[in-house]
């Protein structure tokens, strides 16, 4: 099956229509498209890991198409053609070996059966500039000046960021992962029965303050921040309310950096798990989760000291059609197929870090109501 360009005009026309037999696959990163995107169409759930090891070629179609159900409409041939969007590539054969696009049209070429596969001309920047109106559009606002976790104000239309969309997620049966409008929710912590916040961002919180056990760790989320010395009293703070019989849920500002980290440095120390498999466990339960590079190089460095107590194995730590847990804590569906991914040499030595953070201010308070 061969690629082909597709105009704007022409997509135009198939959104209009609104058959249900086009499906439009956005390449872009996830904050470019929550910003402003097609109407209708779905983010691609690659982060940098993903693309580097896939170096152009195809990946678990989960990666390429996160949405179940047209997963399923492309399986049973209702959709009839995909349209793949990047930024402003004039034609297909002008994308970059290596880019998101390129894995995009790779997987699809492997797993479609009969759907005819374009790539859009021009991009996204070029659809825009002619049917601005097809486009859905939020205003991005920086909660401060260093913090790639932006958030997105709402529009009239009452559009929600894709990070806010439903409750938090649940990693395990005490612990519950989300953004700060999670957070925020009343509604939300009452109806999954969450007694405590850890908060790991740079703004605090009160709206929680006196209703249960709260804790702030103030993160930058920036490839230069450390993170990992933190890992401790986070862990701590979580087994302290599964103790005591609780439900905490982790948050930052999206819910996708910062939080999944300290998630998965949880998982790793607690349950002896890799840091590959932490990884793909809590992406199952929470898709857009994308921690920055520096965060995967402390995690890794972790991972040593978090297994120390634990034998190691290639065929446990590598396992791919689905990982064995002992602890009833887990249950994975056996058809899962997670992501693989390795890091350079260089994340194997230590790296500086640099904080301007002094230690004395990030002593965390924990309240706890009467």
């Amino acid at each position: 099956m061969k690629v082909s360009s597709i105009e704007c005009q022409r997509l135009k026309k198939l959104i209009r229509k609104g058959s249900g037999s086009c499906l439009i696959v956005d390449c872009r990163p996830y904050f470019s498209f929550s910003a402003s995107s097609i109407r209708g169409s779905l983010n691609v759930n690659l982060n940098s890991v993903v693309v580097r090891r896939a170096r152009g070629g195809p990946v678990p179609i989960q990666f390429v198409i996160p949405d179940p159900g047209a997963q399923c409409r492309l399986r049973d041939g209702v959709i009839s053609l995909v349209v793949a969007v990047d930024d402003r590539t004039p034609h297909w054969q002008k994308i970059k070996k290596d880019s998101a696009a390129q894995i995009v049209i790779s997987t699809l070429l492997d797993v479609s059966s009969g759907a005819k596969i374009c790539f859009l001309k021009g991009g996204y920047e070029s659809f825009h500039s002619q049917y601005p109106e097809l486009c859905t559009e939020l205003k991005v606002s920086s909660m401060d000046g260093s913090e790639p976790e932006k958030a997105y104000e709402k529009l009239a239309t009452g559009h929600k960021p894709a990070y806010d969309q439903g409750q938090p997620a649940e990693i395990l049966p005490f612990l519950f992962l989300g953004s700060a409008y999670h957070a925020s929710r009343q509604d939300y912590l009452k109806d999954l029965h969450i007694t405590a916040l850890l908060n790991v961002s740079q703004r605090a919180t009160d709206h929680f303050k006196g209703q249960g056990h709260y804790k702030w760790i103030p993160v930058e989320d920036s490839h230069t921040a450390d993170i990992s010395s933190h890992f401790k009293e986070a862990i701590e703070f979580i087994d302290c309310v599964r103790q005591g019989g609780g439900k905490v849920l982790v948050h930052c500002e999206a819910g996708i950096s910062r939080s999944p980290t300290i998630c998965m440095a949880y998982i790793m120390k607690t349950k002896k798990m890799c840091l590959e498999d932490a990884f793909d466990f809590i992406k199952q339960r929470r898709s857009l989760i994308s921690p920055n590079f520096g965060f995967m190089g402390q995690l890794l460095q972790y991972e040593s000291e978090a297994l120390s107590t634990a034998p190691r194995t290639p065929d446990a730590l590598r396992k791919r059609d689905g990982v064995s847990f002992l602890s009833e804590d887990f249950s994975l569906n056996q058809n899962y197929e997670g992501s693989v991914f390795a890091f350079p040499a260089s994340f194997r030595t230590p790296v500086p870090l640099q904080t301007s953070v002094n230690p004395i201010t990030l002593s965390s308070s924990i309240t706890t109501s009467p």
